[in-house]
């Protein structure tokens, strides 16, 4: 069999590609909602003059389907599987061989951490479990918290986005300069009064967030960031 890995680290940084894989997708996942959401937002043009939009109102849906949550659980997935990954090449490195039952342990207290986690370590020397014991979230390390929250919902099958917040601006060329607005959706509207195409500019706000009201796209962001300067400070281990 051919062996694809020529560093101990490389199956922990293909997760990491992965994951950021994953997150471009759902990136674009999300523009393109908000795409949908500009071009079905209902407004009028007033019929006074400057002739402003008015009655601008919701789109008839989200256009958040059930692909976002999916993609959120492959994210996490690789993250942790990056960070399991990376106690097991600890394992091999410090005890000289494979162990089984290896994992990366994310505990709430230091007893915790003492019992259950490490027996999740087996093989690793005190130094290496002293590092990972310093990214535990009862030492103040938040982004693992966020990671073993969201890796539990997903294992429920409850990580999907709860929400969103949505803010809505429709621009039209009777009321001001559209060539400064960027970022905006181009649009046709029909004049009030004389019936012909008035050009506008809609722009839209949209942020998807979980059932805690938290936002999703930033905290992935940190936490992909996270475990990668996670595996660049193993590194020199491995040297």
């Amino acid at each position: 069999m051919v062996n694809y890995f020529k560093h101990p680290l490389d199956g922990c940084r293909e997760r990491v590609r992965r994951a950021e894989e994953h997150l471009s997708e759902l990136e674009r996942e999300v523009a393109s909602m908000i795409e949908k959401q500009a071009y079905s937002l209902p407004f009028d043009l007033d019929i006074k003059p400057p002739h402003p939009a008015i009655n601008v109102g919701q789109p008839p849906e989200t256009f958040a389907g059930v692909r976002l949550g999916t993609l959120v659980g492959e994210i996490i997935y690789n993250c942790r599987c990056a960070l399991d990954y990376l106690v097991y090449a600890l394992a091999v490195l410090d005890s000289g061989t494979p162990q089984e039952n290896t994992q990366f342990p994310i505990m709430e207290t230091a007893k915790d951490f003492t019992g259950r986690g490490k027996a999740m370590l087996v093989g690793i020397n005190d130094a290496h479990v002293a590092a990972i014991e310093r990214l535990q979230p009862y030492n103040g390390c938040d982004w693992t918290r966020r990671l073993r929250d969201l890796s539990n919902m997903d294992k429920h099958r409850h990580l999907v986005p709860g929400g969103g917040i949505m803010q809505a601006t429709v621009y039209s060329e009777l009321t001001t300069d559209l060539s400064w607005i960027h970022g905006a959706f181009d649009r046709k509207a029909r004049h009030p009064i004389t019936g012909k195409n008035v050009h506008v500019k809609v722009h839209v706000a949209s942020e998807i967030l979980f059932a805690d009201r938290t936002p999703v796209i930033q905290p992935l962001h940190e936490i992909k960031t996270s475990v990668a300067d996670t595996l660049r400070q193993f590194e020199p281990d491995f040297q």
